[in-house]
Order: C-alpha cells, then structure tokens, then sequence
C-alpha cells in the first residue's frame, strides 16, 4: 500500500505514523502535509519537517491545557508523541539529537496521560539489577469493585516504544471491553537500549516473567492467567516467552516472526547460506555496500547492530540465528493467534504457515489481505479490523481459559 514515497521505508514509516488516527494518536492531514514537505530519501527533511510539526502540535496542547480544553490537549499530546517519535526514527544511534527527541516523544505521551479519562499507572518493574517502565491501564469502571481483571501484557519489538503500544496494540479498544492492559519495553527497546544499553536478548521468558512477578502484587490484575500480544519482533518475544511461562494463558503474534534468520534469508536463501561461511570481510563488505543504495538497507543493519549490541553485519548476521522459535515451540500449550499480512515486507507470509506447523498447541491464523487495506506489516492499514480481529479472539478464549483453570 504506497501512500507518498517511493523510498518503500519513508512510505512505510509514514503509513505506520497514519494508523494512530484510529486511536487518537495522529491526523492524516499532519502527516500528508508533513510528509509533502519532505525529500524522497533524504533523512535530514524527515527529520526537520516531523520536528517542525510535532512542535507546533505540541504549542496546540500546550494552548489547550491552558484554556482547560482537557480532551483537545490530550488529542494534542498523543499526537505530537506520534510526531517526534517519527522524527526520531532514521536517526542514528549516536546522533546528538536522538535522545532529546525521544524524550520529547516521552514527555508529549506522559502529559497526554494526564488528561485521560480512564485510570492509569507509570510502571517501574524490577528486572536484573534495573527496572523496566512501562505503564498500567485500567477500564473506566475500575472502581466498581469488580476485581481483578482479566489483563492483556503487550510488548514490541525491533523499534517500537511502550509509549506506541498504547495506539498500535489498541489499547482504548480493550480497555472499552474490559481488560488491564500493561505496555512495557524489555532490553533492546526505548529507554532500555537509551539510557542503560540494556541489548536484545532471545531468551525473553527471563524479562516477561519479571512483568509478571511484578503484575501478582497488584489486587486490581489476574497475573495468573494473561493474554500477552507481541508486535513486530514481538511476535518472536511473545511466544518464546509463552514456551516457558505458564501464567501466559493466550499468546497474540502480531505479526508472526518465528526464525529472524530464515526471515532474512527468504529472498535469497542460497545467497545467505554462501554468506554464511564467508569470512566476517565479505559478508561486512556487502552489507556496506547495500546500505549505500538502499536507505531500508542501511537503516535495518545500524538499526540491527544498536539493537543486538554488536559492531559488524557478520555479527548481525550470526546473532539473527540465535533468535529461532522452532526448538521451543512444541513447549507452547496456551491458544495462538497468528495474525499475518499479505504484503508484509518485513516477513514473508509463507512463513506464518512454517510456524503453525511447529506449533501442537490451539492455534488461529487470520491472514490480512491487500484489500482490506491491512496486508503490511503489523496491519498498520487497517488498525480497527486488526484489533477488533485480536480482541475478539482475547474475548472468546480468555473466557475459554479461564473456565479451564476454575474447573481444574
């Protein structure tokens, strides 16, 4: 689905930074006029034209907060957060104007936070040596006594921040039936990677079940038995988590990300097994020398190397096969959702059915269509059907689930 650029990565960025209008999280005028202003392929322009915008964006809730207009201020906020979340994106790791925008990003969501309507809670969770943050929803009716509710933990992946989670993941949408939701960022991901150089790591039933740790000392959740959603590289996180932890009592990939390497080797498997057993000054050779014709290239590989906590494409390259589902999946027994895009540039769809095929456990697979608008990555088309396809999937299982265990 093309919206503005040929450059496949500025397009895709700009149709993710779109989807948050479903949940207040952006206009698509302010993007289409941003957008407009910016170079096909040229880094700096994004960079500027997003920073010009969220910051008029921000003067508005600035304004309106002041007037005491509550609702217009938080509209504002979340959207500027979107704006100079995107700004930040193609910035490199060590680019001087990266950790000040993401704080800019930070601080617009946290201000939104004040106006919302509905309760909600800055999380701090302990986790080897350090905290995570991350947040608590609760649904408006959180006073009625009826406690605890049934709690949706949803994480992200590659690039995304726990503050996204909120309009990516839909969180308005699952509160409005009922359920706490917690959004958090585990290593190699917001303020982790920023702040400590917390790096990914594969084994990520060591930092879901610290969440989960945390959740039990809270009267107002069910950490005992939670739906857990993982976007992007989260789709991997998720269920690796879920292969280990058995409070996790319904797993959403969103989209499916089984084997990292076999990902990035799809289009040219008999190129990526040469590269393989070439020396570490070949396989960092080409890498270079595709960065400097693809902007997608070259963003994914300084992204990858920030992220994994490693200096060189080989390193990448060897690191990607440490992050496989296939020798845990048979250790999944919660219910799968496999939420897949026909379009997904990201991960090839003929692998969502590789996975389904290693899974034992109850399993769903909704494949998204180019017609409906949601065949990218994560649906970021259509957010209103991907969600609603997630919650009603929560809505029927949970209850499923939770019947299971009072009966047992």
């Amino acid at each position: 689905m093309r919206v503005h650029f040929s450059q496949q990565a500025f397009d895709y960025q700009t149709l993710r930074a779109m989807a948050y209008t479903t949940f207040g999280g952006a206009e698509p005028g302010e993007v289409l006029a941003t957008v407009a202003r910016i170079e096909d392929g040229d880094t700096g322009s994004w960079y500027t034209e997003w920073r010009n915008t969220a910051e008029r964006v921000e003067r508005l809730a600035d304004d309106a907060a002041d007037a005491g207009s509550d609702r217009s201020a938080r509209a504002a906020y979340f959207r500027a957060h979107t704006y100079y979340r995107t700004a930040e994106f193609f910035l490199a790791s060590n680019d001087p104007r990266r950790r000040p925008t993401y704080e800019k990003s930070r601080e617009m969501f946290r201000a939104g936070l004040d106006f919302l309507d509905t309760p909600v809670e800055t999380l701090s969770i302990p986790y080897d040596g350090t905290t995570l943050p991350g947040y608590l929803f609760l649904p408006a009716d959180d006073d009625t006594g009826e406690e605890p509710h049934q709690t949706i933990v949803c994480l992200g992946g590659f690039d995304s921040l726990a503050e996204e989670l909120y309009f990516l993941c839909g969180v308005p949408e699952a509160l409005a039936r009922g359920y706490a939701v917690v959004v958090f960022e585990g290593p190699g991901q917001g303020a982790p990677l920023r702040y400590e150089g917390l790096t990914a790591r594969p084994d990520w039933e060591h930092v879901v079940g610290p969440v989960l740790d945390a959740l039990s000392d809270d009267d107002s959740v069910d950490s005992e038995g939670v739906g857990l959603v993982g976007v992007s590289l989260g789709g991997y996180y998720a269920p690796r988590a879920a292969a280990f932890e058995d409070r996790i009592a319904a797993c959403v990939t969103f989209d499916h990300m089984h084997d990292l390497w076999l990902s990035s080797a799809f289009d040219a498997p008999r190129l990526a097994e040469l590269l393989l057993r070439a020396p570490d000054v070949v396989v960092n050779g080409l890498a270079a020398l595709g960065a400097r014709f693809s902007l997608e290239s070259r963003w994914a590989m300084e992204n990858a190397k920030w992220v994994f906590g490693v200096e060189s494409a080989a390193e990448v390259q060897r690191t990607l096969r440490t992050y496989s589902l296939t020798p845990v999946s048979h250790r999944i027994e919660c219910p799968v959702l496999v939420l897949a895009g026909e379009d997904d540039h990201f991960v090839p769809l003929e692998m969502a059915a590789q996975f389904v095929d290693q899974l034992t456990c109850p399993t769903t697979v909704r494949v998204f269509t180019t017609e409906e608008g949601a065949g990218e990555h994560c649906q970021v088309g259509n957010l209103t059907l991907a969600t609603g396809v997630i919650y009603d999937w929560f809505d029927e299982t949970m209850v499923s689930e939770a019947e299971a265990y009072a009966s047992s």
